[in-house]
């Protein structure tokens, strides 16, 4: 039996491991975009130099390494690098407006104004990445402890004192996650706060349907206006009002929005971005995403209870108990 758990927990860490590393990496990389972008974007002044640091830093630290790695000469990478800080100082006012753009569309036009934008996807991943550290740190006994009093028992009772506390915490996660949901669905999908358990759940599920379904329209948006975005068209007039009707009329929005309300007259140009009546397209996944937390804490529950079963172990590695 402790056998079969102990592969159950090695290959659900090993699944968190990757998940952690997939979403560390996407939090670089939005947050990274969003660092590069700004610096591209600014107007380089007496009074604020944003845009040429980051050039001569990118042209200036890029040619230095790709030199290094070419010639290993201290002296050649070393003018190279000098060279990159000229040029990047010299080219301050390149590329100002193509990354303005580019920005402004990422920011407000595209499939991350739904969450926010690039620092609303960076503060969900963060969210994420907070959540399954905690669950792989409850896997290896490393979750946070007052243990004072579990010092002074011999080993038998410090493993009885951990077991307990892992029950305790396995009931507060699961407590806490039904208390996060039910918040959620009254709060975030319209539910109220006298409903039963299984009509805040069906609500739930609707709105998350229509948020699936407003999430893929986004998508084919951003397939259809991306290049143009990219090529230096401006993301705001990118699409025009016969598109913006063809977009509409390519899906069922029976019980979405009214499709006869949102038309645009075939001359017009259209914001290429989801809108549906009264709702703000601004973060309007902010909400159906923040089910993670509740998610997240059924999880550690679970984690919480598995570790129990093993016998709670302490370890200093996965799989390597002490």
């Amino acid at each position: 039996m402790k056998r079969a758990l102990d592969r159950i927990d090695t290959a659900w860490s090993r699944a968190e491991l990757v998940l952690a590393c997939v979403v560390s990496a996407s939090l670089v990389a939005s947050l990274l975009a969003w660092v590069v972008l700004k610096g591209l974007a600014a107007q380089t002044t007496s009074a604020f130099v944003a845009g040429a640091v980051l050039r001569a830093a990118v042209l200036g630290i890029g040619g230095a390494a790709l030199t290094w790695r070419f010639s290993k000469r201290s002296l050649v990478t070393a003018a190279a690098l000098l060279v990159g800080v000229g040029l990047g100082v010299a080219l301050r006012d390149v590329g100002v407006a193509w990354a303005g753009n580019v920005l402004g569309w990422a920011q407000d036009g595209s499939t991350l104004t739904l969450v926010g934008g690039l620092r609303g996807l960076a503060t969900r991943l963060t969210l994420l990445l907070v959540l399954v550290g905690a669950s792989i740190a409850t896997a290896q006994g490393r979750h946070l402890t007052i243990d004072v009093v579990a010092r002074m028992l011999p080993s038998t009772g410090r493993t009885v004192a951990a077991m307990t506390t892992g029950l305790v915490s396995a009931t507060v996660c699961l407590v806490s996650a039904w208390g996060f949901f039910d918040f959620l669905a009254i709060d975030g999908f319209h539910a109220r706060m006298d409903d039963a358990p299984s009509t805040k759940w069906s609500a739930v599920g609707s709105g998350l349907g229509r948020d699936v379904f407003l999430f893929s329209r986004q998508v084919a948006l951003d397939v259809k206006v991306g290049p143009r975005v990219l090529g230096g068209t401006r993301w705001d007039t990118t699409l025009t009002g016969a598109e913006w009707n063809a977009w509409l009329d390519a899906a069922d929005w029976s019980g979405v929005a009214d499709v006869a309300a949102l038309r645009e007259q075939p001359e017009a140009t259209h914001v290429p971005l989801v809108v549906t009546g009264p709702d703000a397209p601004r973060g309007l996944l902010v909400k159906p995403l923040s089910l993670v937390v509740p998610l997240g804490l059924l999880l550690l529950a679970l984690r919480f209870l598995l570790w129990v079963l093993r016998g709670a172990p302490v370890e200093s590695a996965h799989g390597a108990a002490s």
